[in-house]
């Protein structure tokens, strides 16, 4: 597809304040949605949406774009299409309306981590990788306002819930509609 062509759907996503998340959120995709959501922020008044298409990615770069998210000045709808697994899904929470497909789907499931070095270097990065599960494994409670006991098992279980699932518990407020535009 020509650079162009995607350029153009890019801007115009942007002319309807619609930001589309996909693929592998890491630091570097985490932090371009979350420049597109500030300067829609600083643009306009309405609503911006956050789609979430079929993506997966880290606790630590989806903690980074929720914070983003809690500082706006607008609301942000998030809308998960396709696969939603590991980080993102707290993004998805985050929203302050939240919407999944009816083919949608939530993967509870944290990406492995590599760690590596002494003994020393090994217990420290392991305490700070608790502290961050921790911290987004509470955010995540907070926002499908269930115990965060309950949440730790069905992450802990590597759960997935189908569209009806992810409403029911909380991790969505709707099944969306399909739309034709």
């Amino acid at each position: 597809m020509p650079w162009g062509i995607v350029d153009d759907v890019a801007a115009r996503l942007l002319d309807r304040r619609i930001v589309l998340l996909s693929g592998d959120v890491d630091a570097a995709r985490a932090t371009a949605a979350a420049a597109e959501l500030l300067t829609l922020d600083a643009v306009g008044d309405g609503h911006v949406e956050l789609r979430l298409g079929s993506c997966t990615g880290s606790i630590d770069a989806s903690l980074a774009l929720i914070d983003v998210m809690a500082v706006l000045g607008v609301p942000v709808h998030t809308t998960a299409l396709g696969s939603v697994e590991g980080g993102p899904i707290g993004v998805l929470v985050a929203g302050s309306r939240r919407g999944i497909t009816p083919h949608g789907r939530l993967r509870l499931r944290e990406p492995d981590a590599v760690v590596a070095g002494s003994a020393r270097d090994l217990e420290r990065t392991l305490a700070e990788r608790s502290s961050v599960r921790a911290a987004f494994l509470q955010h995540v409670s907070s926002r499908v306002g269930r115990p965060v006991s309950d949440v730790v098992d069905e992450w802990a279980r590597t759960s997935t819930f189908e569209a009806i699932d992810a409403v029911a518990l909380g991790y969505v407020d709707e099944v969306l509609a399909p739309s034709v535009t």
